[in-house]
Order: C-alpha cells, then sequence, then structure tokens
C-alpha cells in the first residue's frame, strides 16, 4: 500500500514538472514565433498534463488522466483570469482552446485504454 501511494506521489510531482516546463517551453515557442501566447500555452500544458498523468500514473490510469483533466481546467480557469495579456481582453478562446487540448488528450488516452483491452493486454485491478 505504501508502494503505491509513493508511485502516485512520484507522479502527481511528474505532473506538476512536465506543467512548468511545458507551459514555459510553450510561451518561449509562442514569443519566439510571435503567436497569440496564450492559447498556445494553454494548449500545449492541458495535454501535457492530461498525458503525462495518464503515463505516470501506476494504477487507474484513465481515471488519473481525467482527474489531471478536471484540475487542469479548474487552474486554466483561475489563471486565465490572474495572467491577463492586453492581446487577451474581452475573449475566452485562449481558456476554450486549453479545455479542447485537455479533453484531445483524454480522448487519446482512452482510445489507448481500449486498445489495450480489445488486445487483452490487461485490465487494472
Amino acid at each position: 500500500m505504501m508502494n503505491q501511494a509513493l508511485k502516485f506521489l512520484l507522479s502527481i510531482m511528474i505532473v506538476v514538472v512536465t506543467f512548468i516546463v511545458s507551459a514555459t517551453l510553450a510561451g518561449m515557442l509562442a514569443e519566439y514565433a510571435g503567436w497569440w501566447k496564450k492559447p498556445v500555452i494553454g494548449g500545449v500544458a492541458a495535454a501535457c498534463v492530461v498525458l503525462s498523468g495518464y503515463i505516470s500514473a501506476p494504477v487507474y490510469k484513465l481515471y488519473s488522466a481525467a482527474v489531471w483533466l478536471l484540475i487542469g481546467a479548474g487552474a486554466a480557469w483561475v489563471m486565465s483570469s490572474v495572467f491577463m495579456y492586453a492581446e487577451d481582453a474581452d475573449t475566452s478562446v485562449p481558456l476554450y482552446v486549453t479545455y479542447a487540448s485537455g479533453v484531445f488528450a483524454l480522448a487519446l488516452c482512452w482510445g489507448w485504454e481500449r486498445r489495450k483491452v480489445v488486445r487483452g493486454i490487461g485490465f487494472q485491478e
């Protein structure tokens, strides 16, 4: 039981670091390319958080990815008003892009999960 808890703690740390690194790099790329920063940062970070949550979870991978999607959606909602850029005024597009990216990443995880079950690779306990 303790081993499982440590694995989930490691998974949480992996997701948090992945969020920080992916958001930072996406922001740098958007700045360099001259793109609208917030949707790029949000979209990349959302996908990376959901995917890293799925990949790093020791068990219940799909549930973990879904929980990270919900946590990320809440954090994105808060951060969308806290980190306001001039180009973001009067639009929710960056938030919708972030949500769509997270949902798309969860759909990918669901597809991987279905493929594992269909192939008989295993069911999670």
